[in-house]
């Protein structure tokens, strides 16, 4: 079974595997042009990274849906123990490096145990696993693996100290067996597993990569272990150095159905009952993170694939221009061939002095390649990004206001927002929640009975019951990455900023400064109670002694005129005296008299003569004209 698995990624796989990590680390795999130089630019490790920040930037966070009415729908104790267990398992470290595997490879493994009364979470390198071939998938496809393993070495003197507790004899013995009969391990020093170098083991492999071997004492003690689970049989079996079982027995991933007698109480009366815990069937503790994935292949396709051709041919055209400025910065020349034995004393220093006549050497003419290099690399670097989503926008660089305007940066924000959210759902619904169902069903296997369990909340360090009779079943797994939970936490702070806005902005004065300021401060941190709100208020100002002196003038009511004393009644919520508006237009008349009066000054408003004014109204007949005394009648 392990040669079959072992012999299909060979054939396939292995050596793309083998050429993506070489390329990571910053070697050349794909060469088009033999250069002088040989640069590299680490673009592709560069995107890899950039993707792993994005993808496994925090711890992912578990919550569980209940598939039964029988279960509790109290899950905070579940969902508190799978927080605890990936704060203890480190689990922020080894999600990156399962997050990367999955995006160098295509495909990563974690293997999931029991040790010291919690689940052990391990990254399992993705050359030293193996799976049926047959298989499209762990879980949930046509034809799920049948089995699954992987290889592992280790001092033998730690396999004869490991001890294991044996029930029938009701103590601890050695948990491996024949460990004398598997001898030196001859095959390790070419790569361990039978089938050459190509098939060395991960460890092997980069150790080779990096120029480290390992010393001969420690090839003589080591020993390679095949670690199989088998879902036909239901047992787990380890071979060394592919000669002796040194472990086969029946698999620990698996339960019987248990029963206990409970007394209830029903109508006052105590009756006796069974109650059951659900069988667990054999299952391979194994979650696996696929990036691309094809229906008809278990393992998938990473970023590697996509970009690993753009990022040979970038090398190959950084490798042209660096030529091309060694050509031009040191030419080539050519001499006349009376003076060759010269030739091996000329070179290009300044200041040097040749005994050669004027003429006789001259530069080499070159051809100088394309200044379009730049553009070119930075098309393929663009291009690139783009393949894996790791745009600029993604990249968090600045994006300059003549080239690219603000809408077109919100765009390509928004449209990689959308192919990592779909990237994150697609991880979330199948590798973390593998993760996520494996360990539900260690807690079920090994803690059997009601047990007191920390859990490391936001207040600080709770105990808990934990029931196992009301957390029975299948459960449904939920997972949300930390990327999500950010984004979903930027989407409802844009909205509550417009929520802000808005009640800020309130142009007709309907809504209360201070508590708009409370909404907001209670939304942002929901610890700000009112009393504590309150004791930032400010204190009420003291009222101005002299504010009445100059903001009112106070006058007597009987001093006002009609009209006041009306509308003082008005205030006053009275209804005004009648009189009031009589005496208002009697006063009204009063003053067209009086106007009438200044208009003919010699008659009263009621059309008598003002006395002395008589003359003015009638004035006398002119008297007649005389003929001056002594003055002769005229002729005519």
């Amino acid at each position: 079974m392990f040669d079959d698995a072992v012999e299909y990624v060979d054939t396939g796989f292995r050596t793309n595997w083998d050429n993506y990590f070489r390329v990571y680390k910053g070697q050349r795999v794909i060469r088009q042009y033999e250069g002088i130089s040989d640069p590299v630019i680490r673009e592709s490790h560069t995107i890899i990274e950039t993707l792993v920040a994005n993808i496994a930037g925090g711890t992912p966070k578990f919550h569980f849906v209940k598939t039964n009415e029988e279960q509790t729908d109290d899950t905070d104790v579940l969902n508190g123990m799978l927080d605890y267990y990936m704060t203890v398992n480190q689990m922020g470290l080894k999600n990156q490096e399962w997050v990367r595997d999955m995006l160098l490879y295509g495909t990563g493994i974690l293997h999931v145990t029991w040790r010291e009364g919690k689940p052990f979470i391990e990254n399992i390198p993705l050359r030293d696993f193996f799976v049926d071939p047959l298989s499209t998938g762990l879980t949930q496809t046509t034809n799920p693996a049948r089995y699954a393993g992987y290889r592992y070495f280790v001092d033998k003197e730690v396999l004869r100290r490991e001890m294991i507790y044996d029930p029938e004899q009701d103590k601890m013995v050695p948990r491996y067996k024949n460990l004398d009969k598997i001898g030196f391990d001859k095959e390790s020093k070419s790569g361990g597993a039978g089938n050459g170098d190509k098939a060395a083991p991960d460890k092997a492999f980069k150790d080779m990569f990096n120029g480290s071997t390992l010393g001969d004492q420690a090839v003589e003690r080591q020993v390679a272990v095949i670690k199989l689970y088998d879902l036909m049989t239901g047992r787990l079996v380890e071979i060394g150095n592919r000669k002796e079982f040194i472990y086969n027995e029946p698999t620990w991933c698996q339960r019987e159905e248990m029963e206990e007698e409970v007394e209830v109480e029903v109508d006052g009366q105590t009756v006796t009952t069974k109650r059951k815990l659900n069988e667990i069937k054999p299952f391979l503790p194994f979650a696996v993170l696929r990036d691309y994935v094809d229906t008809s292949l278990f393992y998938g396709e990473g970023e590697m694939a996509i970009i690993m051709g753009d990022a040979e041919l970038l090398n190959d055209f950084e490798a042209m221009d660096v030529d091309n400025n060694a050509y031009q910065n040191t030419p080539m020349y050519q001499i006349d061939p009376q003076f060759a034995d010269l030739a091996p004393e000329i070179e290009t220093i300044p200041g040097a002095v040749y005994p050669i006549p004027k003429g006789a050497i001259s530069p080499l003419e070159r051809p100088q390649l394309s200044q379009d290099l730049d553009n070119k690399k930075e098309r393929i670097a663009a291009r690139m990004r783009r393949a894996t989503a790791a745009d600029d926008a993604v990249q968090g660089v600045s994006q300059s206001s003549s080239r690219t305007t603000a809408t077109e940066v919100s765009t390509q924000l928004a449209q990689a927002q959308n192919r990592f959210s779909t990237k994150l759902s697609n991880l979330e619904s199948e590798g973390y929640a593998q993760l996520g169902s494996i360990i539900v069903k260690l807690i079920q296997i090994f803690v059997t009975r009601t047990t007191a369990i920390r859990i490391v909340g936001p207040k600080g360090v709770a105990f808990r019951d934990f029931d196992p009779w009301e957390f029975n079943g299948d459960w449904e797994p939920h997972v949300e990455l930390d990327t999500t939970i950010k984004m979903k936490q930027m989407e409802v702070g844009q909205k509550q900023n417009q929520i802000f806005e808005i009640l800020t902005n309130d142009p007709q004065g309907i809504f209360d400064p201070v508590e708009i300021k409370r909404f907001m401060v209670q939304t942002i941190n929901p610890d700000i109670t009112d009393e504590k709100f309150n004791k930032m208020l400010a204190p009420p100002a003291a009222p101005n002694e002299d504010s009445n002196d100059k903001d009112y003038l106070q006058v007597s009511y009987k001093d006002l005129e009609p009209w006041g004393r009306y509308q003082a009644q008005i205030d006053l919520g009275w209804d005004p005296d009648p009189s009031l508006k009589g005496d208002m237009q009697n006063r009204m008349l009063q003053q067209a008299n009086d106007g009438a009066d200044l208009m003919d000054p010699a008659t009263r408003g009621d059309g008598s003569v003002v006395p002395g004014m008589e003359n003015l109204i009638a004035p006398p007949a002119p008297t007649p004209a005389t003929r001056p005394a002594g003055m002769a009648p005229s002729m005519a």
